[in-house]
């Protein structure tokens, strides 16, 4: 059995104990239902001897009727679409310009795009993710892309995008890879 460790919800403060197998995984705080992603402090040790842990979660407020939806774990940002079929062409544009918000306004360089809420999406979504990957590049920051349906992703192979683009099979995968 892995060490009990106690962690701390960023958003309510309920503290939590937990086993320390689940280091590098998220959960949800039962009290106020946010995302926790367990991690190491720098060596803080609760009253007890137990680890203490403290993981920073916000989400990051966006206009109402916004695409997308960003949460910013530490300092990694995990953006998630708020619709799952992106088809027409004033949507795809809205797309392209909160994509470009994600590093103008909001200033984010490690970002996490989770597809699990899309299903379908238009071909020229596929030129918005380009822009944003050369502009996430030339910015010097990262771009991962996770949870992406089957039939989408066969369209990433068709066009090499799972070449160019780095595509993890989950979100924490991808999260803990660029926290790391």
């Amino acid at each position: 059995m892995a060490d009990e460790i106690v962690i701390k919800c960023q958003n309510c403060d309920k503290k939590l104990v937990t086993d320390s197998q689940y280091i590098g995984r998220k959960g949800r705080c039962p009290k106020c239902g946010s995302v926790i992603r367990l991690q190491r402090t720098q060596g803080g040790k609760g009253t007890d001897g137990s680890e203490q842990q403290v993981v920073a979660v916000d989400e990051i407020e966006t206009k109402k009727d916004s695409l997308l939806r960003i949460v910013k774990q530490n300092d990694v940002a995990v953006v998630r679409f708020a619709t799952s079929r992106i088809l027409d062409q004033s949507n795809v544009q809205e797309l392209g310009d909160e994509f470009d918000s994600l590093l103008e306004e909001y200033k984010l360089d490690k970002i996490v795009l989770n597809f699990d809420n899309v299903s379908y999406m238009s071909s020229a979504v596929m030129g918005k993710l380009v822009s944003l990957l050369k502009k996430i590049q030339s910015a010097g920051g990262q771009l991962k892309l996770c949870n992406i349906e089957e039939s989408i992703f066969e369209i990433f192979e068709i066009m090499r995008f799972d070449r160019m683009f780095d595509i993890c099979e989950s979100e924490d995968e991808a999260v803990i890879e660029l926290m790391g």
